[in-house]
């Protein structure tokens, strides 16, 4: 596996999920993506496209989560995904579910001062394209699912609460903070 075989399916990726986020009215609210995520499902694949990644990129992020590695990797220049350009990847290595290969999530940034997922919900339900959608939203009308979650590794400065909508093998999440600030990266900076 190869971040060139990778790239071949985004434009298809990028077009499902810049309709997602449109449909739900997350492009109108002029959120700005701050990385993409990718699911494999065998090791060496995964090995492969990290390797590939590195070439291409700087690793900000390699943390062991729920008995795996996931790294975040910048890299030297943005990928056009949709609406977003996108410098920042995602990679987790299998966890052993059953999944297909490929591009999973776009995760956007909605600034609000979030810090749990009660609070991350109720302010993505106050985007004025999403007020009137709500109630076929959450009864499962329109087909889309919605998760919440509140990740925050052990080292980490912030919690980033999400708000998860998935619909057709798709999912378009949002948060209030850049990974880059999850993780310390742009304070770290600042006061070197």
């Amino acid at each position: 596996m190869t971040f060139d075989k990778m790239m071949e399916t985004l434009p298809a990726f990028a077009e499902k999920a810049s309709k997602l986020a449109d449909r739900l009215g997350l492009l109108r609210a002029g959120l700005v993506a701050d990385h993409i995520a990718l699911r494999i499902t065998e090791r060496a694949d995964a090995e492969a496209l990290r390797d590939d990644l590195l070439s291409r990129g700087t690793l900000l992020s390699d943390k062991e989560i729920n008995g795996r590695p996931i790294l975040l990797i910048q890299l030297h220049t943005p990928m056009q995904v949709g609406p977003w350009a996108i410098d920042l990847v995602e990679l987790p290595f299998p966890d052993g579910k059953k999944r297909r290969d490929g591009w999973e999530h776009v995760e956007l940034v909605m600034p609000c001062g979030a810090t749990d997922k009660v609070q991350m919900l109720e302010a993505v339900k106050q985007i004025p394209a999403m007020i009137a959608k709500w109630p076929v939203l959450k009864d499962g009308t329109l087909g889309i699912e919605i998760k919440t979650s509140c990740p925050k590794g052990d080292d980490e400065p912030l919690a980033n609460p999400t708000v998860a909508f998935r619909h057709d093998g798709i999912t378009v999440k949002v948060h209030p903070h850049d990974m880059r600030d999850v993780l310390g990266l742009r304070q770290a900076e600042a006061t070197a």
